[in-house]
């Protein structure tokens, strides 16, 4: 009987245990849980082939007028297309050309290289040409020289002082590039050290009349040139020449005037003070104009053995050539003696004081001075 009590007992205190399991349990602190997550980054690194240039940059300086030819070579092309640019325009992809209204641009392509032609460069082609194969890049710069063109300033290329006054010769560049550098020379091409476009003479004298070459220089193979005439307007200068010419029965003397004069001069011959007729006969040079008076048998010839002639006085006397023009007047004279026989003994003629009138009367002492140097 004592044991049958106590088994309950045990049973009970069996469910108590055990059904306080789970309580206690609940009455713990629940643990902390934490999630990682880890994300991993791949890159991707791209190589992109950039061949080596094996031409080298250069300037390339062109003639108007000439083919500008402009290479670009690369070690390996590597099926890639090469691209021209200028002032950051396409000019050229592979074959194709761009940007060409005028039909003047021109490729030509190789295995690894190409090289771009312009026909009849003119001043708008200066400048930088890229050659562009991936990301390099090689440059060429292009220089075009343009044909220089001067002209003189008056355009008439005519400049007139008069003696004593300043004269100023001068010239404009109208065209050329690079930039034309100036000099100066005479007509024979004797240097004047003038290197401006404007020089002055501060006092021009009869002497500094003739022809002045301006010329431009710019590299081109030839210089442009501009002539300027310069005319000193002077009192004329004469010289008054005798010739004796023996013929068989006769002898003729010929009085020579030679004038330089500016502007021209007329001339007239006179005898003893009174103006003569005479026949023309008048020779032009460079520089001066020649009259001639003829006078015929001044004397006997070589074979003239007519011992009762003799010379009419009427022929002797004093001959004069006169030149005049707006400077004023100048004179030479020739006095005929006697008969000019070719057996003569004497000289039939003589030189006279020539004689001056000028206009205005300040360039009597200049033309004094002029006319002692002819003598």
């Amino acid at each position: 009987k004592i044991v049958k009590r106590k088994m309950p007992m045990l049973i009970c205190v069996f469910l108590v245990f055990t059904h306080s399991v789970p309580f206690l349990e609940g009455c713990k602190s629940k643990p902390s849980t934490t999630t990682t997550t880890t994300t991993t980054t791949t890159t991707t690194t791209t190589t992109v082939y950039s061949p080596t240039f094996v031409t080298d940059p250069r300037k390339f300086v062109v003639y108007e007028g000439n083919n500008i030819t402009l290479p670009c070579n690369v070690d390996e092309l590597g099926g890639l297309q090469i691209l021209w640019e200028r002032a950051n325009t396409t000019l050229a992809l592979g074959d194709t050309v761009y940007e060409d209204d005028e039909n003047r641009v021109h490729v030509e392509n190789t295995e690894n290289g190409s090289t771009i032609v312009i026909r009849e460069a003119e001043e708008k082609d200066a400048g930088e040409y890229v050659c562009k194969v991936s990301a390099a890049e090689l440059k060429h710069t292009v220089q075009i020289i343009v044909r220089p063109e001067v002209e003189p300033v008056p355009k008439s290329g005519l400049v007139t002082v008069k003696e004593g006054e300043p004269a100023t010769l001068a010239c404009n560049i109208t065209r050329g590039n690079n930039k034309p550098y100036i000099n100066w020379e005479l007509e024979s091409g004797y240097p004047l050290f003038w290197f401006d476009l404007s020089n002055t003479i501060p006092e021009a004298r009869r002497w500094s009349s003739g022809v002045y070459r301006c010329k431009a220089s710019n590299g081109w193979p030839e210089p442009a040139t501009a002539e300027i005439r310069l005319e000193v307007q002077h009192t004329p200068i004469l010289s008054l020449t005798p010739s004796l010419d023996y013929t068989r029965y006769w002898t003729e003397l010929m009085l020579m005037c030679s004038i330089t004069a500016s502007p021209l001069a007329t001339v007239e011959w006179y005898k003893d003070g009174q103006m003569i007729e005479v026949e023309e006969d008048v020779t032009t040079g460079e520089e001066q104009v020649t009259h001639r008076l003829h006078l015929k048998e001044m004397g006997q010839g070589y074979r003239n053995d007519n011992e009762t002639w003799v010379l009419d006085q009427d022929r002797l006397g004093l001959y004069e050539c006169r030149a005049r023009n707006m400077m004023g007047e100048a004179s030479r004279a020739m006095e005929i003696i006697s008969s000019c026989d070719r057996d003569g003994q004497v000289q039939c003629f003589k030189r006279v004081k020539e004689i001056e009138k000028l206009v205005p009367a300040q360039l009597v002492n200049n033309t004094e001075v002029n006319n002692d140097e002819e003598d």
